[in-house]
């Protein structure tokens, strides 16, 4: 077993995630030897209410879990498509690095940031040293529970209370020891959405964003359950065949 690829739901999006993203996880950890966990959590929510909040910080313990009993860990949340098989995520992860991350920019929000959409940890004293800097934050307020966690852990500067304007801070050796992942490793769906289906970020600002015209993995953040399970919907119904990218 190379990994353990760590996923799970709530009520209002495990639809999403068993009908929809598990098949892609099936496909990819299939081509290179990975695992898949996928578990039912109790309860969720909508944006930062408190269920959402409880579901997101979820992921915290069920990372260290994995880490416990496989080499390498891959959290991909739940409205994560994976849409291409054709490489191992683990050839991102620098040989002296204990975790990798994609950054997400935000030209209206003047913002870049670590999303925890996928995160790639391996098993080792600082990643269970990290994770328990990251419970030592304690979910934090506003619409990212555990990613406001780890930008605290790093060192990162997170802006205003809604991380607009958040960029690199003073950073420390945990930042040091983070490899970042190509962007096409955690792409935002950046198709037309409406603003009565967002949250946190407006419709609008998902149009200027960075955009890898075929990405390994297409995340569909920001939105309601409702929207999210069409639009992914949408696209799974364009996935082609093992091996075979698409264009987004």
């Amino acid at each position: 077993m190379s990994g353990i690829l760590v996923s799970a739901a709530g009520p209002s999006m495990r639809a999403a995630l068993r009908e929809l993203a598990l098949p892609t996880f099936r496909r990819w950890a299939d081509r290179w030897g990975w695992a898949v966990d996928v578990g039912d959590l109790p309860s969720d929510g909508v944006a930062a209410d408190a269920g959402a909040q409880r579901a997101k910080w979820a992921k915290i313990g069920l990372l260290r879990a994995a880490l416990e009993r496989a080499p390498l860990a891959m959290w991909v949340d739940a409205d994560v498509l994976i849409l291409r098989d054709d490489e191992d995520v683990s050839g991102h992860l620098h040989p002296a690095a204990f975790q990798a991350l994609a950054l997400e920019q935000v030209p209206s929000e003047h913002r870049v940031n670590p999303n925890t959409g996928v995160w790639l940890l391996r098993s080792c004293p600082q990643a269970f040293a990290f994770l328990d800097a990251v419970a030592a934050a304690g979910p934090q307020p506003g619409p990212w529970a555990d990613q406001g966690a780890v930008l605290a852990a790093l060192g990162w500067n997170r802006g205003d209370e809604r991380y607009h304007w958040a960029r690199p801070g003073p950073g420390n050796d945990f930042l040091t020891g983070t490899s970042w992942l190509p962007s096409g490793w955690n792409q935002p769906w950046t198709a037309p959405r409406e603003d009565d289906d967002c949250f946190n970020s407006s419709a609008g600002s998902y149009g200027d964003r960075p955009l890898v015209p075929r990405p390994h993995a297409l995340h569909f953040m920001g939105m309601t359950p409702a929207a999210r399970y069409r639009a992914m919907a949408a696209v799974t119904g364009s996935i082609p065949g093992p091996r075979e990218p698409i264009d987004c």
